[in-house]
């Protein structure tokens, strides 16, 4: 009897072992939060252990709060709610299980990485294969079709010794060993016959690095649309930033031109109206009033002088001038300066929301930018300057320079005419000197007349006396024959000395033309020889004409009388050459101000400009041309440094 109840007792507990077999987890321990599932009708916890490969479930109940009718609207749970009613609560069971398998049966794949239980510090070299191989709970596929049961049995006991076998290892429960670990991998040869289902630590785990690969991707694909926007938005928004900067460039580098401009402009008319008040003063002084007509035209000019080269427009001018000054794009800082920080914060940007904020977003800055201006005071001031200067100079050349050459022009119209006065004194005077010269004529013959008389009385006395004179005579003219054939000899000698050979035409024109700039020199010296020169070179008063066309050179008749004209035309054998006036020669600081601006601007095309150890100049060659001259070849002008 008790051999019958011992042998009852140990069929049941191998009963109860191998059905236990069958439903516990390959890996037990598990630490992550256990998995909850609905206790439904007809649902044992049997059946829960053999899905989800564990022994480690359990019932449990719990009270939750009665969820509000999802199919009523949105009204009538709002009607129904009240706060401060207690809320209804109902008790639900539950299976909580731990250490589970996942319910998804995967094909095996031919090998098995352990890179995940590496990371997880799951296993070491220690690590029993057979353990691994529990983490995913390898099973053959069922044979008859069946749904996946995961058993741990005999069976799978086997399997797991061929696996170990395939790996180099001898059975299951060996440990993998550093070779294993170090491949990362456990390798099933010709093996697609097995599914496993994932442990619930590896099936967190990958949720966990999905979340984390999606979180990423879904990061990496923010980024990239962020920076696709950038390339679509960024460059085009610095593209029209830019060409606003450089418009307020250009804008500001104009006026900065014309500030140039204007001081070149101010400082040439500086020194061109002290120079006409110089040369006004000069001729006003040195006008002959006594011709009615010079007297006038001097009053006129007098009056001009006062209106035209007062010293009261110059003061005004350089007030004017010294409010102008060139201009800076750090003078404008709400303007320049904002749209340039805007352009920095453009260039950095790395975000979208930088663009788009509302207010402060690179997009809103723009759009007030957009249509600024620089509010460029100076412009005004300069313009207006530069009109009034103009303006002044041209009233100077329409009633000063105009008044000046009537007054030249009369100067020589009267110069030219004949001077009756002086004919008539000369003639009178030419009377007076003949009626002497008759008197004394008449009275030297009244005188003739008597010494004849008184010849003929001491006639007598010299018959006495003719046969000595007429030896004497004899020997006088014997001595004087003689002495004329010397003085003729001597004659004939010279002659043939003096005698030279005839100069031909070239030597004569040179001679002329060393004597022109012989003469030429000394009148620069000179003041008084200038009418002189004038007078046998046949001198001209020319002047440069302003506007030129085409690349000749054009000297025509300068209003200026001769004496202080700045170009002297002269002319011999049909040629004609073109000197500085004396007038270069005295003025030489105000040609040379400025770097030579005045000699530059009035001898451009006519005279080139140097500078050397003292001054001289080489002529220009002209030909006749129209209505005036042609500079055929330029001459030289050179300064003392």
């Amino acid at each position: 009897m008790y051999k019958i109840l011992k042998t009852s007792s140990l069929t049941l507990l191998l009963i109860i072992f191998t059905l236990n077999l069958n439903a516990l987890a390959f890996h037990k321990g598990g630490k992550f939060k256990p998995r909850e599932i609905d206790k439904i009708e007809g649902l044992k916890k049997k059946d829960v252990q053999i899905k989800y490969c564990t022994s480690k479930v359990k019932v449990f109940t719990k009270e939750e709060v009665i969820k509000i009718d999802e199919n009523k609207t949105i009204e009538e749970q709002l009607e129904e709610f009240d706060k401060d009613k207690q809320k209804s609560k109902t008790k639900k069971e539950y299976f909580e299980i731990k250490s589970y398998h996942s319910t998804k049966a995967i094909q095996f794949d031919g090998i098995k990485s352990l890179s995940l239980l590496k990371d997880l510090k799951k296993i070491d070299a220690s690590t029993p294969l057979s353990k691994i191989l529990g983490f995913w709970c390898i099973q053959s596929i069922p044979e008859d079709g069946s749904q996946k049961v995961f058993k741990l049995n005999e069976k799978t006991k086997k399997l797991y010794n061929e696996i170990a076998i395939d790996n180099n290892l001898k059975k299951a429960s060996d440990p993998i060993g550093d070779e294993i670990l170090d491949i990362g991998a456990i390798i099933l040869q010709e093996r697609h016959n097995l599914i496993y289902s994932e442990a619930d630590f590896i099936l967190v785990e990958n949720q966990k690095r999905k979340k984390i690969a999606d979180e990423k991707a879904e990061a990496d694909k923010i980024i990239k649309e962020e920076k696709n926007w950038l390339a679509e938005n960024k460059q085009p928004l610095l593209d029209k930033i830019d060409k606003k900067i450089f418009a307020f460039d250009d804008q500001i580098a104009k006026i900065n031109n014309d500030y140039k401009q204007l001081k070149i402009d101010y400082e040439s008319f500086e020194i061109y109206f002290k120079e006409k008040i110089i040369e006004v003063e000069d001729l006003l002084e040195d006008v002959d009033r006594s011709q009615s007509e010079l007297k006038e035209k001097a009053k006129q000019l007098r009056s001009e002088k006062r209106k035209f080269l007062s010293n009261t427009i110059l003061e005004d001018f350089k007030s004017k001038f010294e409010k102008t000054n060139r201009e800076d794009a750090r003078n404008f800082p709400n303007t320049y300066g904002k749209l340039v920080k805007l352009r920095k914060d453009v260039a950095k940007a790395k975000k979208k929301k930088q663009f788009t904020k509302k207010n402060k977003g690179f997009f809103d800055r723009w759009e007030i930018l957009e249509s600024s201006k620089l509010n460029i005071k100076q412009e005004d001031k300069i313009d207006a300057l530069s009109g009034e200067i103009k303006e002044a100079k041209s009233n100077i050349a329409n009633n000063i320079d105009n008044l000046i050459s009537e007054i030249n022009s009369l100067e020589e119209e009267f110069g030219n005419k004949l001077p009756w006065n002086l004919i008539i004194i000369g003639f009178v005077i030419f009377l007076v000197i003949s009626g002497v010269g008759a008197y004394v004529y008449l009275n030297n013959r009244r005188i003739q007349k008597l010494q004849e008389d008184a010849d003929k009385k001491v006639g007598s006395l010299k018959s006495d006396f003719e046969g000595r004179l007429k030896d004497t005579s004899e020997q006088i003219k014997s001595v004087g024959r003689a002495a004329a054939r010397s003085e003729q000899t001597r004659t004939s000698q010279q002659d043939q000395v003096v005698e030279e050979k005839p100069k031909t035409q070239e030597q004569i024109i040179a001679a002329k033309y060393d004597e022109l700039v012989s003469e030429y020199k000394e009148t620069l010296d000179d003041f008084a020889k200038v009418a002189k020169f004038k007078q046998k070179w046949s001198g001209l008063a020319l002047s440069r004409k302003e506007r030129q066309d085409g690349t000749k050179t054009i000297l025509t008749s300068s209003p200026r009388a001769f004496e202080k004209a700045e170009i002297w035309c002269v002319n011999f054998d049909n040629k004609y050459f073109a000197f500085p006036g004396s007038t270069v020669k005295s003025n030489m600081a105000t040609y040379m101000n400025l770097d030579f601006e005045k000699a530059g601007r009035d001898f451009k095309g006519v005279f080139s400009i140097s500078t050397g150890t003292n001054y001289s100049s080489e002529p220009a060659v002209l030909r006749k041309g129209g209505a005036g001259f042609v500079v055929e070849r330029a001459g030289k002008i050179i300064f003392p440094t």
